[in-house]
């Protein structure tokens, strides 16, 4: 029996879709190529994968319990694949760092500084992305270390918190309560709450609410894609608003902007995700530096 993985591959779409011209326009080949290599991988097993009709498939009992397994060759191949290219000479010195906005606002810049006086010939890639888009990022193979909040698992990659930060509340120099050392959430009974939409990262969102409805508010959230206080700030600005940020957010806010610690306080996980198996010294250095930093930065 020979099977390829491009008829698994192909398989998998058809699977997907479950129509073949919907999955060879998904592969960018033609029909009559998918066909072919489904038929072709259903003599090798001898089985019937799907039951076909002229506008539609369906998968068979065999089908249904190949599907899975299939998804699971394809991702096992790609982290192959990914592992092997990291011995390529211009890989091997470096480092493709996703991190989220408030990463990237102060404990990547310290990071990066400090790998320049001790590991000199690393070079460090970062990459920006929004609250959300770290673990998917490391997932598609277009980075090798992530830095964020609320970090979904990855097969191949480790997870670990590396640093819990102070949650204060952000809102305008002109509230009332701007100048008061501490605020009870249930004093902002009157403005809603900035945030960006729970779509973006469910966790995360789910997480900031609830720190309101265990200190007495239940507010209504305002969206503010796709940063907590990012083109909406002026909401905060204008005291129609506020937010809970933080505290490495706190030298990227505008001047009429004040944030003020929470009377009951709560923090917020920060995480790194890093390939459990990175064969490349420089890789495990700089895992060990961006915890370090992390803590001292807390």
């Amino acid at each position: 029996m020979r099977i390829t993985l491009r008829q698994i591959e192909i398989f998998v779409m058809v699977a997907e879709h479950l129509h073949f011209g919907r999955a060879a326009e998904a592969l960018h080949i033609s029909q009559p190529t998918v066909s072919q290599e489904v038929g072709r991988l259903e003599r090798a097993l001898g089985l019937a994968l799907f039951d076909r009709t002229r506008r539609s498939a369906s998968l068979t009992p065999a089908g249904e319990s190949m599907v899975e397994e299939g998804r699971r060759l394809l991702s096992q191949a790609d982290h192959l694949v990914s592992k092997v290219r990291l011995y390529e000479e211009s890989r091997m010195k470096t480092i493709r760092v996703a991190a989220t906005p408030s990463v990237v606002n102060r404990l990547l810049p310290a990071v990066i500084s400090r790998c320049e006086r001790e590991l000199p010939g690393l070079d460090i890639e970062d990459i920006a992305v929004e609250t959300g888009a770290v673990s998917p990022l490391l997932s598609a193979g277009h980075g090798d270390i992530g830095l964020g909040r609320f970090l979904d698992p990855i097969e191949g990659f480790r997870t670990e918190v590396i640093t819990d930060e102070e949650i204060l509340v952000a809102l305008s120099r002109n509230h009332p309560c701007a100048g008061a050392a501490r605020i009870s959430l249930d004093e902002l009974h009157d403005l809603p709450l900035l945030l960006w939409s729970r779509e973006q990262h469910p966790q995360y969102y789910d997480y900031v609410r609830a720190i309101c409805v265990e200190r007495g508010l239940n507010p209504m959230v305002l969206v503010s894609p796709p940063r907590i206080v990012g083109s909406r700030q002026y909401l905060l600005s204008e005291a129609r608003a506020f937010s809970l940020v933080p505290r490495s957010a706190v030298g990227h806010l505008s001047d009429d902007l004040r944030t003020v610690s929470l009377q009951k306080p709560a923090t917020l996980p920060l995480e790194m995700q890093w390939r459990d198996d990175d064969p490349r010294p420089y890789a495990r250095a700089l895992c060990e530096l961006i915890a370090d930093e992390a803590a001292a930065l807390a």
